[in-house]
């Protein structure tokens, strides 16, 4: 086994070697190369998953359907999970059609995290902030989900959801992830060609974020990555604020940004944590083109920011249990 790992190790230290041997590339542009290109197989193998999963789920809409509406925000918020904007986009377009409620939404919105997770693996030491991330957001989705959900009953009454299937697939073709129309995942050659472009576009957001972070710290202005990380109030619980804001632009680059920022030590985990209860990729803006009522967007909208506001304040005044999850996971 030490042996593989070694040689892993060797085959990985190779485009260190050559991009190291180039004598016209900046410094901070061979850090960002290095660090980028090393995570690009295991992105692919990661993005050929994610697509096989997507893949199946286009085809049988009817059991996501079904799904979503007899489990509700309990498969919002495990579906969810998986890395990328997709399913908020699908989610956001169900809605917008009445097939499922906005609490279930709330959950698809709260729990998802786009494309950042993957990225946190880039700092093995930091890689462990993942699990408390899962179950925070999971937690927090559910919460809210029946919160809505019961406030909505009480005040509207319980309103029927529509289940004919037939109505949705006109509406399933939205851009997602790499502005690819979602219906066109069931149709080869895109549906395994699709990991490749999902690859690459992540492998250049996470080169340009890396290339500006080292940028600014081997600059005179800077200097190292605590004046940076300084710059941009770590310490202050401004920084959660800013970052649940940002989180609420609808474009995949925010959710890359905010996990090299965070491997970088240039934001802090619960400006992370905020920031990532409001990234939703391209499921806000579906959202607001596909819904009719624009006061179920300004609530929803509302409600995230709130709660993503809330909930990372809560993290930056206890960040002791931070350290103690840590020590448990390292255990």
């Amino acid at each position: 086994m030490e042996q593989i790992l070694q040689n892993i190790k060797e085959i990985l230290g190779v485009p260190a070697f050559l991009i190291n041997q180039c004598p016209i590339l900046p410094q901070y542009i061979k850090l960002a190369l290095i660090d980028s290109i090393n995570f690009i197989p295991w992105l692919y193998i990661l993005y050929y998953g994610i697509e096989l999963l997507e893949r199946f789920f286009l085809t049988h809409i009817e059991i996501f359907v079904k799904l979503i509406q007899k489990l509700g925000p309990l498969f919002g918020v495990a579906i969810a999970n998986v890395p990328e904007c997709g399913y908020q986009v699908i989610a956001s377009t169900f809605y917008s059609r009445r097939m499922m409620t906005r609490g279930t939404l709330l959950a698809f919105l709260i729990a998802g995290s786009d494309d950042a997770l993957p990225l946190l693996f880039m700092d093995l030491s930091k890689a462990f902030v993942i699990i408390p991330i899962v179950i925070i957001k999971i937690i927090v989705g559910i919460v809210v989900a029946y919160s809505v959900d019961i406030f909505d009953a009480i005040t509207s009454g319980k309103k029927k959801l529509l289940e004919d299937v037939n109505v949705i697939n006109s509406d399933l073709n939205e851009p997602a992830c790499c502005h690819h129309r979602i219906q066109t995942v069931e149709n080869p050659p895109y549906w395994y060609m699709h990991p490749f472009t999902h690859t690459f576009n992540m492998f250049m957001f996470t080169f340009i974020c890396l290339a500006f972070f080292y940028c600014l710290i081997q600059s005179n202005a800077m200097g190292s990555a605590e004046t940076l990380a300084n710059f941009f109030m770590i310490n202050s619980p401004i920084q959660v604020i800013v970052t649940a804001v940002l989180g609420m632009v609808s474009n995949c680059f925010v959710s890359v940004f905010l996990a090299v920022a965070y491997v970088k030590g240039i934001i802090s985990f619960p400006a992370l944590l905020s920031g990532l209860i409001t990234v939703t990729g391209l499921g806000l803006m579906t959202l607001t083109k596909r819904c009719d009522k624009k006061s179920d967007v300004t609530f929803i909208t509302g409600v995230m920011l709130v709660v993503a506001i809330a909930v990372g304040l809560v993290a930056y005044y206890n960040m002791q249990v931070l350290d103690i999850v840590k020590d448990f996971i390292v255990r």
